[in-house]
């Protein structure tokens, strides 16, 4: 999440999105204006998009890295379920940035170190993605909506798109 707010007058206060932990690119149709706060309706819009539009298969499975994992996690199927292909298998963790500030049980439970098929990986790349981001925001911050989601847009796809040239 980051944020776009400069006062309590804007109408977003921050975006949403899903990228890929492997390859650091945008997923496509996965980034989501959030109101008022990080509400976990917005990232359960945002994760089914991303899965249909990157054309992830139930066999391949999805490893979820959210820095609130233990709690979004709880309540996942239900809330998603429907939207989801039949047999997917979503599995939990925390980025390793974010898993010392939990309780311990955490550490151990969702951990990318300690899930198997993991591999060596930090769980981290939208922090790193948003700092490319932060130089238009104090635009975006007094764009238009429409103007705003289009800015974003363009520089999220231009981020995929140098991956894409320089990989």
């Amino acid at each position: 999440m980051n944020a776009l707010q400069a006062s309590k007058l804007c109408d977003v206060t921050g975006i949403v999105s899903i990228a890929c932990g492997q390859h650091g690119c945008y997923a496509p149709q996965a980034l989501v204006d959030l109101f008022r706060g990080e509400q976990q309706k917005n990232v359960d819009f945002a994760l089914p998009k991303a899965l249909t539009s990157t054309h992830v298969e139930a066999e391949q499975g999805v490893l979820l890295i959210y820095d609130i994992t233990c709690q979004y996690f709880v309540h996942l199927q239900d809330q998603i379920s429907s939207w989801l292909s039949f047999g997917l298998d979503i599995e939990a963790a925390i980025g390793l940035f974010h898993i010392h500030a939990h309780k311990d049980q955490c550490f151990f439970q969702y951990a990318t170190s300690f899930i198997s098929g993991a591999a060596i990986v930090a769980g981290e790349i939208l922090e790193s993605l948003w700092s490319s981001l932060n130089a238009i925001f104090p635009t975006a911050r007094t764009a238009t909506l429409a103007h705003q989601a289009e800015m974003l847009d363009d520089h999220t796809t231009d981020s995929n798109h140098k991956k894409t040239l320089y990989c």
